[in-house]
């Protein structure tokens, strides 16, 4: 295989580290689950992933339901995500993982 041969396939089966993270969560406004993120779409994002999930833990925790159905200012559905809008693995796991998981 000729070098440039081996580059170009290297190029394309890389896997690229994310330009940043977010926390993906939802909440109840006006009687409905909306999906929103912290740090926002148009702030910058966290650039460790690890710092993204402590920070998604501590909200989730911060926020916890305290009841089978979403009371306005719980967060549910809190996990992590890339600056592609994909789940990111929890670091301690390798797994996907998603705090305060609801279905409403």
């Amino acid at each position: 295989m000729k070098l440039a041969e081996g580059l170009k396939r290297i190029s394309e089966g890389w896997i690229t580290k994310p330009k940043g993270y977010r926390v993906r969560f939802q909440q109840l406004v006006e009687g409905e689950l909306v999906t929103e993120y912290s740090p926002g779409l148009e702030d910058k994002p966290l650039d460790s992933d690890v710092t993204t999930w402590r920070y998604a833990w501590k909200l989730a925790k911060a926020t916890q339901p305290k009841s089978e159905t979403v009371l306005p200012g719980e967060l549910v559905n809190v996990t992590v995500v890339d600056d592609k809008d994909a789940m990111v693995n929890y670091y301690a796991t390798g797994k996907p993982e998603i705090f305060n998981p609801k279905n409403e």
